[in-house]
C-alpha cells in the first residue's frame, strides 16, 4: 500500500503540473487571439480619428499608434518583430522589502495610411487578463488537497478489497497450520480461484490420506497374511534340524517350507496388485477363469471329514483382475467357510459378475462375525480398487426358497 501511495502521488503530480502547463499555454494563446482581434478596429479608429498617440479600445486594451505616447514602462521594450507578439515584465518596488512586477502582453504590426507605414502596439496589461501568483497557489493547494483526499480513499477501498481476497487465504493457512480438519473450506462468496485451490487443497489432502491408508494397510495385511506361513518356514527349519538323517522328513519339511514361501510370494503380489490398481487409471486386467484355472486341492486338507467342497464355473467366464487377486479372493472366503462348517458341504460358484462360497456351516453369529471379518478385509479392498463389493450373509435370513443353515460369501460386481 505505501507503494501505490507514492506511485499514485508521483502521477497525480505528473499529471497535475502538465494539466497546469497546459492551462497556461492555452491561456497565451487565448490572449494573443485576444489582442488579434482588435487589429482592424485600430486600424479603422485611427483612420477615422486620426490619432496621433494612444487610443483606450477597452477598458483592459490599449493601442499605441508608435512609441510617443509609451509609458516609462513601455519605453523599455526591446524592439519586437512585425506581427509577433511578446510578453514583457517590470519590476515595481513598492517599499524595501516588496516589489510588484507587473506585466503587459504586446501585439506589434503595421499598416498603411495615406502612404504612410504606422507602426502599432496593442497592450493588454497582466493585471487585467493574468491570474494572480496567489491564485495559482491557491489553486494548487487545492489541487494537491483533491489528490492527497482521493489517494487516502482508493488507499482505504484497496485496503478493504485487499482483506477481503486475503482473508479466505489466511483462513486456509490457519486450517493448515493447525490441521483443524481434512476438509478444507472457504465462504461462497469467495472469488472463484481461491474456491478452486480449495477444491485442489481438499483433493491433495484425501490423496495424501489414500496413500497414508495404503502403507498402513499393507503393513496390516502383510502381517496378516504372512504371520502364518512364516511361523511354518521357521518351524519347518527347526524340525529338519531334529532328524537330519531321516530322507522322508526332510522331504516333508521341504514342502513345508516351499509351499510357505509359494504362499507369501502370492501374497506379497496381491498386495502389490491392490496398491499399484488403486494409483492407476488404466483399464483393468481381464483374466478368462475356467476349472483349470482354480486349484481347491489344497483345501481339501483342511475339510472335516464328511464335508464336500464343490466348484462350479460357468463357460465364458472372465474376471477383470488377475488370477492371483481371485485366488486371494477364494482363499478368504473357503477358509472361512471351512473353519465354520463341520458337515454339508461347500460350493464355490463363479461366473463373470460374481463369486460366491456358501457353506452349510454354523452361519453367522456375534461371535463369528468378527472372525469372518479378519480375513474378509483384504477381499474388500481388492472389491473397492476393482469395483466388487463383498457382502456376508446368514443362509438362515436369506430372502431365498432353498435357505438352509450355513453363511454365503459374495464377490459381485458393482456396474452389473
Amino acid at each position: 500500500m505505501r507503494t501505490f501511495s507514492v506511485i499514485a502521488l508521483v502521477s497525480s503530480c505528473i499529471v497535475f503540473f502538465v494539466f497546469s502547463l497546459r492551462l497556461v499555454w492555452q491561456e497565451e494563446a487565448q490572449i494573443e487571439n485576444h489582442l488579434k482581434s482588435f487589429k482592424g478596429v485600430a486600424q479603422q479608429f485611427y483612420h477615422q480619428l486620426s490619432p496621433t498617440g494612444s487610443l483606450k479600445l477597452s477598458d483592459n486594451v490599449t493601442v499605441y499608434y508608435g512609441k510617443a505616447d509609451f509609458t516609462d514602462q513601455m519605453k523599455k521594450l526591446p524592439p519586437m518583430a512585425l506581427e509577433t507578439v511578446d510578453r514583457q515584465s517590470f519590476e515595481i518596488r513598492l517599499s524595501e522589502d516588496q516589489i510588484l512586477i507587473p506585466g503587459v502582453l504586446v501585439y506589434h504590426f503595421a499598416f498603411e495610411d495615406q502612404g504612410k507605414t504606422i507602426p502599432t502596439y496593442i497592450t493588454i496589461s497582466s493585471f487585467d487578463m493574468d491570474l494572480w501568483d496567489d491564485s495559482w497557489g491557491v489553486l494548487m493547494a487545492i489541487s494537491t488537497l483533491l489528490m492527497l483526499g482521493l489517494i487516502i480513499v482508493l488507499r482505504v477501498t484497496l485496503k478493504r478489497v485487499f482483506d477481503q481476497l486475503m482473508a479466505p487465504i489466511s483462513d486456509l493457512s490457519t486450517q493448515l497450520s493447525k490441521h483443524e480438519s481434512d476438509n478444507f473450506k472457504v465462504p461462497d462468496r469467495t472469488i472463484d480461484e481461491l474456491q478452486m485451490l480449495t477444491s485442489h487443497l481438499n483433493s491433495y489432502s484425501k490423496m495424501k490420506d489414500r496413500l497414508a491408508k495404503q502403507e498402513m494397510m499393507f503393513a496390516k495385511y502383510a502381517s496378516h497374511e504372512l504371520k502364518t506361513p512364516i511361523a511354518i518356514v521357521i518351524g519347518a527349519a527347526e524340525l529338519q534340524a531334529m532328524k537330519p538323517d531321516n530322507p522322508a522328513f526332510q522331504t516333508k519339511q521341504r514342502e513345508r517350507i516351499l509351499g510357505a514361501a509359494n504362499g507369501m510370494s502370492n501374497t506379497v503380489e496381491v498386495l502389490l496388485n491392490i496398491v499399484k490398481q488403486e494409483n492407476s487409471s488404466t483399464e483393468k486386467t481381464l483374466t478368462d477363469i475356467d476349472d483349470s484355472s482354480i486349484d481347491l486341492s489344497k483345501y481339501q486338507a483342511m475339510l472335516s471329514p464328511g464335508v464336500e467342497l464343490v466348484l462350479n464355473v460357468e463357460p465364458d467366464t472372465t474376471l477383470n483382475m488377475p488370477l492371483p487377486l481371485v485366488n486371494m479372493v477364494l482363499k478368504n472366503y473357503i477358509e472361512n467357510a471351512i473353519r465354520f462348517t463341520t458337515k454339508g458341504k461347500i460350493t464355490v460358484t463363479i461366473n463373470s459378475n460374481t463369486i460366491s462360497v456358501s457353506d452349510t456351516g454354523s452361519g453367522l453369529s456375534d461371535d463369528t462375525k468378527t472372525e469372518h471379518g479378519l480375513g474378509l478385509i483384504i477381499v474388500k479392498r481388492i472389491g473397492d480398487s476393482y469395483g466388487w463389493t463383498s457382502t456376508l450373509i446368514d443362509n438362515a435370513h436369506s430372502d431365498t426358497t432353498s435357505a438352509s443353515s450355513g453363511c454365503t460369501a459374495t464377490f459381485a460386481r458393482n456396474d452389473i
